[in-house]
């Protein structure tokens, strides 16, 4: 009989609630919600899925490498009896499991050391570039991400938020960046180099206040300010040299290397996102922005978040919780940042 579990697919920031069938080699899931299924594969062979280390006493969580980035939570104890027992046995009987085991240990020890010495000289490289560098090759990605996920172009959408951007980056001393919003659903902000900066109708639709937007979009414009997009890029490319030059193998191909590279870009990648933080209450105390709202929309992730608490490891933000609570903590204005006929040209921005 099928017991209750919970799915986070790595895709979107939703939790799926699932029935899990245990069946003789695999792992069979079936979504509750039929009209929002998981993005992940529902079918989960033995021998392809591990518990891992991020569960508790009361839970057991699962992964496959057919969706590595995904999470299968189980809290039915009768069920965590049945399944733990067999993943272990499968993965005993997978015997070239333990060779690739330690061929990932060796290469991701030197990988770690690799990327720690990337991450300091990128961090100055990007400093000395000139100012925009990299926006063509954000450019080129953008045309690539627009074949999928194409831009909206409600114009006064568009302006509303070039408008906002243009104060932000005014306050922290900067030419005005150039903000993109995607048709795309996932729950998502992100940066590029040369002052590019991605939205998508997913967060817009996902926010319900326009100082939320203000804040994600103020996070972003940190990110610019600190240069950590162009200080991303060149460090993947030197780490991507730099294993290849003495593995033989690329990052973007290994599975091993890139598992490496990934835990120890969270670390490094969280100290970024800290201090994007900590420049989004400034820009937004600076505009007199309030960041109550804000606040309010990480407290909603976190709720998202909760069977991923443990997690930490591998996220590249701070907690949703964490950033809720330093937003109010530190947040001092009043206003919304955008006029009432603004923020519904940005709500209305995709059609």
């Amino acid at each position: 009989m099928p017991s209750e579990a919970t799915l986070y697919d790595g895709v979107d920031a939703r939790a799926h609630a699932v029935a899990v069938r245990l069946e003789r080699d695999r792992l069979v899931l079936e979504p509750r919600d039929r009209d929002a299924p998981p993005r992940c594969p529902l079918d989960w062979p033995l021998a392809a899925s591990h518990p891992t280390a991020e569960g508790r006493a009361d839970r057991l969580t699962v992964t496959t490498r057919l969706a590595p980035d995904a999470r299968l939570v189980i809290e039915d104890p009768g069920l965590r009896a049945a399944v733990a027992p067999v993943l272990n046995k499968a993965a005993r009987r997978t015997g070239h499991g333990r060779a690739a085991a330690r061929w990932a240990v060796a290469l991701g020890g030197a990988i770690v050391v690799i990327v720690a010495a990337a991450g300091l000289l990128t961090r100055y490289a990007a400093d000395l570039l000139p100012v925009g560098w990299g926006g063509r090759l954000s450019d080129g990605l953008l045309e690539q991400l627009a074949e999928l996920h194409p831009a909206c172009t409600g114009a006064p959408g568009v302006a509303a938020l070039d408008r906002l951007a243009g104060r932000m980056s005014d306050s922290l001393g900067l030419g005005p960046p150039r903000v993109v919003t995607v048709r795309w659903d996932l729950v998502n902000a992100f940066a590029l180099p040369g002052g590019r900066v991605v939205l998508t109708s997913g967060l817009i639709a996902r926010t319900d206040r326009p100082e939320a937007v203000a804040a994600v979009l103020a996070h972003e414009i940190g990110h610019v300010a600190s240069r950590d997009p162009l200080a991303r890029m060149l460090r993947d490319k030197l780490v991507d040299v730099a294993v290849a030059a003495v593995f033989g193998v690329s990052t973007g191909s290994t599975g091993a290397g890139t598992v490496a590279a990934f835990l120890l870009d969270g670390r490094y990648t969280r100290e970024q996102e800290t201090a994007a933080d900590a420049v989004a209450v400034a820009v937004l105390n600076d505009l007199d922005i309030a960041a109550g709202p804000g606040a309010g929309f990480f407290d909603d992730l976190a709720r998202q978040e909760s069977g991923l608490d443990g997690v930490t490891l591998l996220r590249s933000h701070p907690l949703s919780g964490e950033r809720a609570a330093d937003l109010r903590r530190r947040g001092t204005g009043r206003g919304t940042g955008l006029t009432a006929a603004e923020w519904r040209a940005v709500r209305a921005i995709c059609g």
